[in-house]
């Protein structure tokens, strides 16, 4: 029920791939490392299980390299909406909440860590009732802000925040008044302040169509269509990153009525 807020933050892209690519932690003898970049070209190329191989053997080697533990971590993360068995999905997203457990608690300075926990805990909300979806909510937001108090130039944890705020903004009537029951209202959240959280991404990835795709959705529940339009133009003149970003491409020439690529204008 609260799928659209805290569930799967980054569903429509990979929100942590970008910044764990060379993050090693030293010293890091040359067999991990080797699996470790191993890892990382597998998990560009979308082979998610094979990737998920290859940290393995390095935690093998390595169990207590937050390096190691992340990329675990987000593997597990993918593999949620990836897999069609209920159980077997919130396996794999309670595996992800383990790994950054993990890897916070070997160094909880690690901005990234941080905010792969809440993502985890976004993940596990669709496998929890509603009063749990509303704790995680808590969680989901104090862990990305404590990411970002960390790191304030990461514009993943920027775009977490943003849809965060978005979705308790927006969210629906039932869950608006079980929480108003348990805790006496919604935590504070505007479109507002998501606007301000995805621009801030947008500010320090312009190239990242993720960012914009969230900020042009959102501008239209906003009913600022000019500006959703904007965003939509600007994502069709970038380059997609992967097949992530070529779908949000599609999706923004569906949007302002352009014809798909290949097809006569």
């Amino acid at each position: 029920m609260l799928r659209g807020w805290i569930q799967n933050v980054g569903e429509r892209a990979p929100l942590l791939v970008a910044v764990l690519f060379g993050f090693l932690v030293s010293p890091c003898d040359a067999q991990v490392a080797a699996l470790i970049r191993h890892g990382d070209v597998e998990e560009k190329q979308g082979r998610t299980k094979a990737a998920l191989a290859d940290f393995e053997a390095a935690e093998q080697l390595d169990p207590k390299n937050p390096a190691i533990l992340l990329r675990l971590a987000k593997q597990h993360s993918d593999l949620v909406d990836a897999t069609k068995a209920r159980d077997a999905a919130e396996q794999h997203a309670r595996k992800a909440l383990d790994y950054s457990q993990r890897a916070l608690a070997l160094d909880p300075k690690i901005a990234k860590a941080h905010l792969s926990l809440a993502i985890a805990y976004g993940k596990l909300t669709d496998f929890v009732g509603n009063k749990t979806k509303l704790d995680y909510s808590k969680i989901i937001k104090d862990e990305t802000v404590k990411s970002l108090e960390l790191d304030p130039t990461d514009d993943f944890a920027w775009h977490v925040l943003g849809r965060w705020h978005a979705g308790v903004a927006n969210v629906n009537g039932v869950l608006r008044a079980l929480a108003t029951v348990v805790y006496g209202g919604m935590p504070p959240a505007t479109n507002a302040e998501a606007a301000k959280c995805l621009k801030k991404a947008v500010e320090l990835a312009p190239q990242r169509i993720m960012h914009r795709a969230e900020l042009a959705r959102l501008y239209k529940i906003m009913g600022q269509t000019d500006l959703a339009a904007k965003e939509w133009q600007t994502i069709t003149t970038l380059t997609a990153a992967d097949s992530d970003e070529e779908s949000e491409k599609l999706a923004a020439r569906e949007t302002l009525g352009l014809p798909a690529l290949g097809a006569r204008e």
